[in-house]
């Protein structure tokens, strides 16, 4: 009986936590479908009279451009985040091994110097983020904002997969450097295919993390029309008054893109955490 109790409190837990975070999308969802009158006199979470696709429709309109403009800057910047940041987090594995304790030494030490980049304030490089940008010639492009993000996501990809390709047994490496394998073919035929679920689950967390970023297409775009979805939501909250269900639908739009992608993949991100704690069996 005590199993079947263990249970239901687990599933107890899961419900509530659920229900938790489901509170926020469902508050979005259904307030986009109010007018505004209804959305200032009803309570947040009471679902409308009369339902209206006007917001959406509106919102959809204008939100289509900055919804490209996200996916042309997330996409390559998630994908080369996440594998350079595979090839580096293998990099200093081999260099903390191969060598003298004092490479090691040297290896630990160079990997935490990288890795403070993900914990640095994007704020706090205002400046001379600009300054690279207009001497690049970078200033309001997509190259620009992409350059710009994986200054900072690179590191952060390094950091994730550390965790993950240090659970790859070393003789596999071993094994295949006897053999004369190079690093690179190790990489990409050991390394990275037994790392996959770790890679995917870096993959999503970056994707999400830039996809909301907000600093530095800020600082980065003056055009409106490059401005990605992070800054357009921006727009509908206005100084002299906010549409309310517009704001409400913009949301709800400008959150849908990452969270499919989570709710599908959300499974190859949870397998690379059982991975990790199950020391790479099974990976």
């Amino acid at each position: 009986m005590r199993p079947v109790i263990k249970a239901s409190l687990h599933y107890l837990a899961l419900a509530i936590i659920s229900v938790i975070w489901l509170i926020p999308v469902y508050a979005m969802l259904i307030n986009g479908f109010k007018s505004n009158f209804e959305v200032l006199s009803t309570p947040v979470l009471v679902p409308p009279t009369k339902i209206t696709f006007e917001a959406y429709a509106s919102v959809l309109l204008s939100l289509a451009k900055p919804l490209i403009n996200s996916l042309i800057i997330v996409i390559p910047t998630s994908f080369i985040s996440a594998f350079l940041g595979a090839m580096g987090a293998y990099f200093f594995y081999t260099l903390s091994y191969s060598f003298s304790r004092a490479s090691s030494a040297i290896s630990d030490v160079l990997f935490s110097l990288i890795s403070l980049a993900t914990f640095i304030p994007q704020e706090a490089t205002l400046l001379p983020l600009t300054r690279l940008m207009v001497s690049m010639g970078f200033l309001d492009t997509y190259i620009g904002i992409i350059f710009a993000l994986l200054i900072f996501y690179i590191p952060t990809g390094a950091l994730l997969m550390s965790m993950f390709i240090t659970v790859i047994p070393r003789s596999l490496i071993e094994a295949a450097k006897m053999d004369g394998t190079g690093d690179l073919k190790i990489f990409m035929k050991i390394v990275f295919p037994l790392s996959m679920p770790g890679f995917i689950s870096t993959l999503i967390f970056i994707i999400i993390q830039t996809w909301n970023n907000f600093f530095i297409p800020l600082v980065l775009v003056t055009t409106p029309g490059m401005k990605p979805t992070s800054i357009a939501v921006l727009s509908y909250s206005g100084a002299y008054g906010t549409l309310y269900n517009d704001t409400f639908a913009a949301g709800m739009l400008a959150s849908i893109i990452p969270l499919a992608i989570f709710v599908f993949l959300g499974r190859y991100f949870i397998r690379g955490l059982m991975a990790l704690g199950g020391g790479g069996k099974g990976v």
